[in-house]
């Protein structure tokens, strides 16, 4: 039988990882979109790449902000 501090410990640990797992589903997404929308302007300096990757991981840290408070 489970006890229920192991309980909170999974419940803990599945928690997280979503977490996880949704912040880098944010950066990939905003990266990958910087990088297609500079291929597609073809810009010989990645402006996009940059601009987006950066605003994605502030976008995944507001995520993980809001999901803990």
């Amino acid at each position: 039988m489970i006890t229920e501090k192991k309980k909170k410990q999974v419940n803990n640990y599945v928690q997280y990882t979503s977490l996880g797992f949704q912040m880098m589903a944010i950066i990939a997404a905003g990266t990958f979109a910087g990088y297609k929308l500079d291929i597609w302007l073809d810009l010989k300096v990645p402006v996009f790449l940059i601009l987006l990757s950066v605003v994605s991981v502030g976008l995944a840290i507001y995520h993980a902000i809001k999901d803990f408070l």
